[in-house]
This record gives C-alpha cells, sequence and structure tokens, in this order.
C-alpha cells in the first residue's frame, strides 16, 4: 500500500482529536507535511507563510511533545525521526484495522495465524535485509531460509517483522503463518507433532517419517509460512542419529515443489545441524549489528547523544540488545552521559549475550575443547593488546600452551565454526596480508570474568582429578 502524506494526516489527526480533545492546527501540518518531505524550517516557512521563529520555536517543540504522546509510545518523537515513526504508526493503525474485521484466528485477509508472534515495539533498520529476504520469498520462492547470528542481534524481532510487512502488503497471499518457539526440551517429533495439530492432524504416536510425510503434503496443499525460532533448541551437534533425524526433516520437506517457506532462526549455522545438506537448496542470511546510522537513531531515541555514542555502536558492534542494556545502565549510573560511562573504562554484558554464552559453554556439544581453548586464548591475548592476533601467532601459542595435538586443517575448521557462529572476529586489511582474529568486547569480558564457572569447568574438573 502506498501511503501519502494526506491520508496519513486523516489518521494521525483521529489519534490526536482522541487523546488531546483538540484538531492539529494549520501550521502543524504544515510542519508534518514539509517534515514528511524531507524540508528543513526555513523552507516549510517559505511554502506556508509562517515565520522560520514561529515554526521552530512556537509550533515544533509542543508538536514534538504532543506527537510523542499520542503515537510516540517510549520513543520521544523528533523532526529527524518524524517521517520512520509516521509510516510505522500508519502501518498499525492499518494492520489493526484489518484484524478488528476477522475472527480470533485470522490477522490480515484469508492469512490464519497459529502461535505467539513477539511484539516488536520499536525497530530500527534492516531495510535492506528485510528487502533481501522478501525477494527470496516472493521472486526466487526459496523454501527454506536460515538467519543466524549471536544472542540479542535481533534474529526473532526481524523475522517478526518480516512477517508482519509480508501479510501488511500481501493479506491474501498465504493460508497459513505458523509460528513455533523452541526450547532445550524441545524435539523434532514433539514440534511436528505441535505443527500438524494445526492442521487438525493427531500425529503424536506415528513414527518420525510419517509426520514429516504428513508435513510436507501440507505444505504442498497449503501456501504457509512456517517460522522455527530458536532452531538450536532442537540441537544436538555431537549426536549422530539426531543429526540424520535433522536432516530427514529438512530432506523430506523439500522432496516436492510447493509455494510454502520455512524460515529459522538459530544461533548454530544449518550447515554444522546436518551433514547432507547439498542435498536440499536454502538461503543463509547472518546477522550482524545494526548499522551505524540505525544504531545512532535507536541511541538518540533513548535519550542518549554526544560524540561518544559512536564508540559506544562500535564496542557493542551495533547488537541491539546489549545497546538497550548498556543506555538503561549509563541512564541509572552515569547521569546518562556516555563520556562519563567511558572514563571507567568498563564493558556490561546484557542478558541476551549472557543467555547465549552460557549455552555454548556450559551445553554439551555446543563448543568443543579446541573451540574453547581458541576463544580463551584470544581473551588473555587480548586483555594484553587491543590489536587482533595473527593467524599464525594463534597456531604457534597454541601448540605451546594446549596438550591437545591438533594438526592444522583441524584448527581452521574450529576457526571457520567459531566465526560462522559470530563468536570471533576475523580482520584483513588487504589480500596479501595475514588474517587476523579478535573477539568482541562483551564476549571477552564473559570470558575473563566467567560468571556461571563454565569457560574452565574441563580445566577445573581435569586440575581437581590430579589432586585425587
Amino acid at each position: 500500500m502506498n501511503l501519502d502524506i494526506e491520508r496519513v494526516l486523516e489518521i494521525l489527526e483521529e489519534q490526536v482529536l482522541e487523546s488531546t480533545g483538540r484538531y492539529l492546527s494549520k501550521a502543524e501540518k504544515a510542519v508534518i507535511k514539509g517534515t514528511w518531505d524531507g524540508k528543513e524550517y526555513r523552507e516549510i516557512a517559505s511554502d506556508s507563510g509562517y515565520s522560520v521563529q514561529y515554526l521552530q520555536t512556537g509550533v515544533g517543540p509542543q508538536l514534538w511533545t504532543i506527537l510523542s504522546e499520542v503515537i510516540g509510545g517510549e520513543v520521544q518523537v523528533k523532526k529527524a525521526y518524524l517521517k520512520n515513526i509516521l509510516l510505522k504508526f500508519t502501518k498499525k493503525y492499518y494492520m489493526e484495522l484489518e484484524a478488528s474485521k476477522l475472527d480470533n484466528e485470522s490477522l490480515v485477509g484469508k492469512t490464519k495465524v497459529y502461535g505467539k508472534l513477539p511484539k516488536i515495539g520499536n525497530f530500527y533498520g534492516r531495510e535492506q535485509e528485510i528487502s533481501d529476504l522478501k525477494k527470496q520469498i516472493n521472486i526466487c520462492q526459496e523454501f527454506c531460509i536460515t538467519i543466524t547470528g549471536v544472542g540479542g542481534v535481533g534474529k526473532t524481532l526481524l523475522i517478526a517483522k518480516l512477517i508482519e510487512e509480508i501479510i501488511f502488503e500481501y493479506p491474501n497471499t498465504y493460508d497459513y503463518v505458523i509460528w513455533k518457539a523452541t526450547n532445550r526440551s524441545s524435539s523434532i517429533n514433539e514440534l511436528l507433532s505441535e505443527i500438524l495439530m494445526v492442521f487438525d492432524l493427531e500425529a503424536s504416536s506415528k513414527p518420525l517419517v510419517t509426520k514429516i510425510s504428513l508435513l510436507s503434503k501440507q505444505l504442498e496443499l497449503h501456501r504457509c509460512l512456517l517460522v522455527i525460532d530458536g532452531f538450536e533448541g532442537l540441537v544436538e551437534v555431537n549426536n549422530y542419529e539426531k543429526r540424520l533425524e535433522y536432516e530427514d526433516f529438512f530432506v523430506g520437506l523439500t522432496k516436492e515443489d510447493n509455494q510454502s517457506c520455512i524460515i529459522l532462526t538459530s544461533q548454530i549455522p544449518l550447515e554444522e545441524i546436518t551433514h547432507l545438506t547439498t542435498s536440499f537448496s536454502f538461503f543463509s542470511l547472518q546477522l550482524e549489528g545494526l548499522d551505524e546510522s540505525a544504531a545512532l537513531q535507536m541511541v538518540h531515541e533513548k535519550g542518549l547523544g554526544g560524540e561518544k555514542c559512536r564508540q559506544l555502536i562500535e564496542m557493542y558492534r551495533g547488537n541491539p540488545s546489549e545497546l538497550e542494556a548498556v543506555i538503561n545502565k549509563i541512564h541509572r549510573f552515569f547521569e546518562g552521559s556516555v563520556e562519563r560511562f567511558f572514563e571507567y573504562s568498563t564493558t556490561m554484558m546484557g542478558p541476551q549475550i549472557q543467555a547465549m554464552l552460557h549455552v555454548q559453554f556450559g551445553q554439551a556439544g555446543f563448543l568443543n575443547n579446541l573451540q574453547k581453548q581458541i576463544m580463551i586464548y584470544l581473551a588473555h591475548q587480548m586483555s594484553k593488546v587491543s590489536t587482533p592476533i595473527p593467524f599464525s601467532k594463534l597456531v604457534d601459542d597454541l601448540k605451546e600452551q594446549s596438550s591437545l595435538e591438533v594438526s592444522i586443517s583441524e584448527l581452521i575448521t574450529a576457526i571457520d565454526i567459531l566465526e560462522c557462529r559470530s563468536l570471533i572476529e576475523s580482520s584483513k586489511k588487504s589480500s596479501k596480508q595475514e588474517v587476523s582474529y579478535s573477539l568482541q568486547p562483551v564476549v571477552k569480558k564473559y570470558i575473563l570474568v566467567d560468571p556461571l564457572g563454565l569457560v574452565y569447568k574441563e580445566q577445573n574438573q581435569m586440575a581437581t582429578s590430579h589432586l585425587i
């Protein structure tokens, strides 16, 4: 749907009237229209006949306060972000309008929605990622899409936003949207039983291969968007039989041509989960942090300012949940001053990335001993020097320090896995320069602090066993 400013103003004025009991003035409408078109106060004044000073000091401040209360939610509405906020507000309005016309199982048009989609709230950036994913779904008709990345980077919200926009823009395209969130007690068998219940098929007592066949048929009969959020909750990487089950799951669902799409979010890439990934086609996106523009918008809207904001974004790699956690701490303990925060030379760890690292270091089969040693080595080296560690130095030092007899190929494989999971970072200034490795500050902090005693657990157990 193409939104023009006149229709947006109609919807906005309804909300302002309902909240404040008054209509928008002509001057306020002029400021909103001009801002929508990307104009400065001087241009708006020239077009409308009002003085610049009146619009800038007499109209603007009061207008932003009113709009913050009416449509801003937790966000302070400002001129620079008005159009983006109005677009979000108007889309939400239309979504709620369509939903109100339908029964409780429907969202828009004929699409039935099952499962609890997360509330999106404030959403920043990701325009390119959403555009790419829509292309894969609508144009390339990709059957399987995986989104990987560290905890808190925004995988779940990205997919929720994608689903919202697809349903909003193509309201009668899909028959079903099914959202399933997994946890560590979940299994492929249980997951399939729950999904089949959506189609009124009771299959809990049937073998896995039958369930896969039944679901494949449903995805052929109906156009579905099936989201499995947190697929790593099902994963036992070091269990060969389980990996064959994952293989059966994906290969079985892709045997027939259909217009459905399965979307997975996972902290572990699909290549690690299955053996025969060449047997089926899928599109993979490794999600990084927000770009600087989107991250700055987030930081500014949450009340922080100053040149140090860019340093803050770099330190937390644009990870939205980590930024939100540290922003709250800066407001609480440092009077909202990023400069004061940096005076203490500390690194805060947010709850989501901590939870992710707890699983990586604590759950069997996620990180092997060599992978852990690489991360521990990088953490201790980078506590001495801030520059990334060249590959050759990493290899030589690990061979000298480690009691493990490992080949270069094993070491390269371990590094590749860590990099694909976004647990370590690589850098290379030129094609002729040796690749170097480092850790995000929050990951380094976790390893050095070891809050739950998971990082050095095996080493401590070995040391204790020698004393007994």
